[in-house]
């Protein structure tokens, strides 16, 4: 896949992602997408520093959040977060507890 076909994913084909990760925080590839907005659907969603990693901040039911990466297995979403630490990174979110929305 091309870096331009990789950019261009629809809803229905990052639903279908798959590859890559060994879902234990190890190793783990992002697709790049297009900034899509996302709001949490559980009662609470941990945002991790990577993959099943260390947490970095939790977002309530209802939050906004605007995505702008997604793991090859599709299990991920990747953001851009104010570090609790200090500064900014990149933080991933488990996309199962999340719904796609309008911006």
């Amino acid at each position: 896949m091309s870096e331009q076909e990789k950019k261009n994913l629809t809803n229905d084909e990052l639903g279908q992602v798959s590859g890559g990760n060994d879902g234990m925080g190890g190793n783990f590839s992002v697709i790049d997408i297009p900034p899509l907005w996302v709001r949490v659907t559980a009662s609470a969603l941990n945002c991790r520093y990577w993959p099943n990693g260390e947490i970095a901040k939790v977002y309530e039911y209802g939050h906004r959040l605007q995505v702008n990466g997604i793991t090859t297995d599709g299990l991920w979403y990747r953001l851009w977060i104010y570090d609790p630490r200090g500064g900014e990174c990149n933080g991933y979110i488990f996309k199962q507890y999340t719904e796609a929305i309008q911006g």
